[in-house]
């Protein structure tokens, strides 16, 4: 019951706000951050392979991406529409590229998403996030939270039905949700003939509010064949890479 009027007072110190990022603005500020996590992983991705982009967002590392491996195919997944569609008008010029108004998860639903106007890439399914974990997120306190209706799939039943059998690298960045769109890639890794790279967004034992459901799908990652990854150390938000067995052996990571 509180939750509707914790949103009303974020309406009303929203209004206060003397400078609120644009979009623009935003993009700008984000564009280091991506081109500094490019440098980390572009070496893991094939010339000519298939990556999945889940939580596009406006396309930002989709684009840097395609800068530097411009044979890749890239699959998109961006459910909230103001993103989506600022994504579809940037990534335009790159034929290889499809963007789907939709988001993953390990379930077939359709749920509210929670939007930070001011910061885009703050937006999370998770309200326990957004709202009693305030700390955890980019979410400043007086910011205006704006409820949105989206549908999400699963990546096994997407795959399924376009006929993937084989991709290449998998990007997530789901503010905490992370955890449920691995947990519906599952079926698909088990099936897989290769593993792909997973580069994803994951949050500290101490920090995320579902740390058990989290910790459950990475113990399913390392069984189906990836190396081990240290989540002790990590940050409070960090982003994980998890290789599979084979190229840790070989030393790909580094």
């Amino acid at each position: 019951m509180m939750r509707p009027f914790r949103q009303l007072l974020r309406r009303v110190a929203a209004l206060r706000d003397p400078k609120p990022r644009t979009l623009d603005q935003w993009i700008a500020d984000h564009r280091s951050v991506v081109e500094a996590e490019m440098d980390r992983i572009e070496h893991l991705v094939p010339e000519d392979g298939i990556v999945v982009d889940v939580g596009a967002n406006v396309g930002l590392f989709t684009e840097s991406l395609l800068r530097r491996r411009p044979g890749v195919r890239v699959v998109c997944f961006e459910p909230v529409k103001r993103c989506h569609d600022v994504a579809v008008e940037r990534l335009k010029r790159f034929p290889q590229v499809e963007i789907h108004p939709m988001g993953l998860s390990n379930a077939i639903e359709d749920r509210p998403i929670w939007l930070a106007p001011h910061n885009p890439g703050a937006n999370s399914v998770m309200d326990d996030i957004m709202f009693d974990r305030r700390e955890n997120s980019e979410v400043r306190e007086d910011t205006q939270i704006v409820e949105e209706q989206i549908h999400l799939t699963t990546w096994s039943a997407f795959a399924a039905e376009k006929g993937i059998d084989e991709v290449h690298f998998v990007k997530t960045d789901t503010e905490g949700f992370d955890y449920a769109v691995l947990d519906g890639m599952l079926d698909f890794l088990r099936k897989t003939t290769r593993l792909p790279v997973l580069y994803t967004e994951l949050l500290h034992e101490n920090y995320h509010p579902r740390w058990d459901e989290q910790k459950r799908v990475v113990d399913a990652l390392l069984e189906i064949g990836y190396g081990d990854v240290d989540l002790e150390s990590m940050k409070k938000v960090d982003n994980i890479l998890f290789l599979p067995r084979d190229a840790v052996d070989r030393g790909e990571g580094a």
